[in-house]
């Protein structure tokens, strides 16, 4: 018996194992180097987390303030590129043209971690940062503002209450449907006015889905991180998780978890600003060279259009085209370029473009049907426009009724406005 108990221990040692008795001692050695460190005070914020406490009339909130150089790079951008854009981009990539006066030097980015995504009365913002560009020579500084519990709410609302006041820009991502109403019922709720009501709001989500939708499909800032300004988090805590991690710091008073929260959180902050300036230089380039990918390229030249800026669509549609090949790509920027024509109203190559899409997309009914319109209407060539409705319906799926009835009618308008014709000759 007793060589096999040693057999056992040593094959349990070989593979790292413990006995009962062995266990039991080093889980008690553990909770005793915790009750330790407790004693001292390592789990505190301010050993886990450098910070200060910010003491004000309505009480006291924790602050990690953090300054980056102009020359600082996220993603490959520097911060300091902000400064160098044009408020017109900025302007365009928003469909606001009350951004066109754009100035870093007054904004502020904003971003809060909550206690859920739910939002309403019972949702609270337990970690709001705020990032301006501040001094001489100038730097991006981020405060950090943190709630310890529920009670220190109003004491940080009140510090950040002076630092919106003057901001005329607010630069979020998905702030308007989020973080700016959850901050304005916390403010009301403590009674306290909520100054960014008059500054205006840049919500890069809706650039981001505007430009990149197409080609990313997700437009989550994690995602747009990875495509677009290429940054790699590594030892991220996700987004969901973070939460349960203020909860469980609530109960256990234990920050040790806490430096990768603010990590996240001051990286979304700063991608704020990276993303900010990519996309405006991006869109400073003419003809859309500025962007590498076609379906990038293309969103450019719908957000042209959308805008009603037509010339514009003209100038990138046809660079597009130029070296593009992907068939689906190729119809779409087409079918812009055709409506910008239209628009435009220069019949001649919107008859052109009409012309190109019949002979590259054989199939296409639509492109059949508005030739048909512009030969019936604007060329008065009655009988090319009967000829072309006769070949749609012959090309026309019996399942697409629609454009049947469509073409039949107008082929019957057709023919009786020719035989009016011969008998007027007659």
């Amino acid at each position: 018996m007793t060589e096999i108990n040693d057999k056992l221990k040593q094959l349990m040692a070989q593979r790292g194992l413990m006995l009962g008795s062995q266990w039991r001692q080093e889980r008690d050695k553990v909770e005793q180097q915790q009750q330790a460190a407790r004693a001292r005070g390592d789990f505190e914020i301010d050993k886990c987390v450098p910070g200060e406490l910010v003491e004000n009339e309505a009480g006291a909130f924790y602050l990690v303030r953090t300054d980056f150089p102009l020359d600082t790079c996220q993603g490959g951008v520097p911060l300091g590129d902000i400064f160098s854009v044009a408020g017109e981009h900025i302007a365009f990539s928003a469909c606001d043209e009350e951004l066109a006066g754009f100035d870093p030097a007054t904004a502020v980015f904003v971003d809060v971690e909550t206690t859920g995504l739910a939002g309403g009365a019972g949702t609270t913002a337990f970690l709001v940062g705020a990032g301006y560009f501040t001094g001489d020579p100038p730097v991006f500084r981020l405060d950090q503002c943190f709630m310890r519990d529920f009670d220190d709410e109003e004491a940080m609302l009140l510090y950040l209450q002076d630092i919106f006041a003057g901001v005329e820009t607010i630069v979020t991502f998905n702030g308007k449907t989020f973080d700016i109403p959850l901050l304005r019922s916390r403010f009301v709720s403590n009674r306290l006015p909520f100054r960014l009501d008059a500054a205006l709001h840049y919500d890069l989500i809706h650039a981001v889905r505007r430009i990149f939708k197409l080609r990313l499909k997700d437009c989550s800032l994690a995602n747009v991180e990875r495509e677009v300004l290429n940054i790699r988090r590594h030892g991220d805590i996700p987004g969901a998780e973070i939460p349960q991690v203020w909860f469980d710091y609530l109960r256990s008073r234990d920050a040790q978890v806490l430096p990768r929260v603010f990590n996240h959180h001051r990286n979304d902050v700063v991608s704020l600003v990276a993303l900010a300036a990519l996309i405006a230089q991006r869109l400073s380039v003419p003809c859309g060279d500025g962007f590498e990918h076609a379906e990038d390229r293309l969103s450019v030249v719908r957000l042209h259009h959308r805008q009603k800026k037509f010339e514009a669509v003209i100038e990138h549609a046809r660079k597009l085209l130029e070296c593009e090949t992907d068939n689906c790509l190729r119809r779409e920027c087409l079918c812009i370029l055709c409506s910008a024509y239209k628009r435009m109203q220069d019949w001649q190559q919107m008859e052109e473009i009409l012309n190109l899409m019949t002979r590259e997309f054989p199939s296409d009914l639509t492109a059949r049907l508005e030739l048909a319109k512009y030969h019936e209407h604007r060329s008065r060539n009655l009988a090319e426009a009967l000829r072309i409705c006769h070949e749609a319906l012959q090309i026309c799926p019996a399942y697409d009724q629609g454009f049947i009835a469509d073409f039949q009618r107008r082929k019957t308008r057709l023919e009786r406005k020719l035989q009016k014709n011969r008998c007027e000759e007659d």
